[in-house]
C-alpha cells in the first residue's frame, strides 16, 4: 500500500477520533475567527507547534480533515507510523526529505485536500518556548506552495495559543536518537517534554492567495520571494500569538 492509499480513509473518521481524544483529556478550547477558514481546498495551513496534541486539536476544532507533515522519526516507529498514516499524517522518511514532501503534498493539493505543516520543525517540541514565543520558520512550506501547481491554492496562518498547560518529561532524547540518529536535536542529554493543554485558543488568520507570489517565483527573484513569503507567514502567526 502506498502513502496516498494509506491515508485515504482519513476523510471519514479522523475528526471523530480527534474529538474523542480531546474530550477524554477535558481541555477547554476556543476558536477565534472561524469564518476565515476556507470552505474548500486546496489549502495549506501553517501553524506554530508546542504539543503532540496540536494535529488532533486543529483537526477536531477546525472541523476539517487535515493531512499533516510529520517529523522523520515518527515514520521510524512501527506502531506510531501506522497510527499517523491512518489519521492522515505522512512522516518524511528520507534524509533528503524535500522531494518526498513536494511529491506527496502536490498529489493531495491537486485533489483539493488540506495540508497542515509546522514550519518551526522539531525545535519547539524539544525546547518548548513561552506560549507567545515562535521559533524561526524553515522555508520548505514556501517552496512547496510556490512549486505546487494546484489552482487557487491558499495559505492559512493559524496560531495555537496556550492559556494554561502542564508539562513533564516524557521520552529521553537518547532513545529518540536511537530511533533517528540523523536528527541533531536528539544528540544531547535530557528529555523530550510532553505539553498538555488545559485551556487553549485556536486563532485563525486571514487566508493568503499564493498566485501573486508564484508570478514572481522565477530566476533571480525566486529566493527573495521564498524569503518574503516565509517572513510574511511567520509574522502573521506571531501576531496571532501576541
Amino acid at each position: 500500500m502506498n502513502l496516498l492509499e494509506s491515508i485515504a480513509p482519513f476523510d471519514s473518521y479522523a475528526t471523530a477520533i480527534a474529538q474523542d481524544i480531546l474530550g477524554w483529556l477535558g481541555m477547554s478550547v476556543s476558536v477565534q475567527n472561524p469564518e476565515r477558514l476556507p470552505q474548500q481546498g486546496p489549502l495549506l495551513i501553517v501553524c506554530n507547534h508546542r504539543s503532540f496534541l496540536d494535529p488532533f486539536l486543529l483537526t477536531s476544532f477546525l472541523n476539517t480533515p487535515i493531512n499533516f507533515v510529520c517529523h522523520r522519526y515518527m515514520g521510524n516507529v512501527p506502531v506510531l507510523r501506522e497510527v499517523l498514516q491512518t489519521c492522515g499524517g505522512f512522516p518524511l522518511n528520507n534524509n533528503d526529505w524535500y522531494p518526498e514532501l513536494l511529491q506527496h503534498s502536490t498529489h493531495l493539493l491537486d485533489r483539493g485536500k488540506t495540508i497542515g505543516i509546522f514550519p518551526e520543525g522539531a525545535a519547539p517540541m524539544i525546547d518548548t518556548p513561552a506560549p507567545t514565543g515562535l521559533r524561526t520558520f524553515y522555508r520548505g512550506f514556501a517552496h512547496l506552495a510556490l512549486q505546487a501547481q494546484a489552482p487557487n491554492l491558499q495559505i492559512l496562518p493559524v496560531a495555537i495559543s496556550s492559556q494554561s498547560e502542564k508539562q513533564w518529561p516524557a521520552v529521553p532524547l537518547s532513545l529518540l536518537h536511537q530511533i533517528d540518529p540523523l536528527e541533531p536535536l536528539f544528540k544531547q542529554d535530557g528529555w523530550h517534554p510532553a505539553v498538555l493543554y488545559q485551556e487553549v485558543s485556536i486563532r485563525i488568520g486571514k487566508p493568503l492567495e499564493i498566485e501573486p507570489y508564484r508570478q514572481q517565483y522565477h530566476g533571480r527573484q525566486a529566493s527573495t520571494v521564498v524569503r518574503d513569503l516565509t517572513s510574511t507567514l511567520s509574522a502573521q502567526v506571531s501576531e496571532l500569538l501576541a
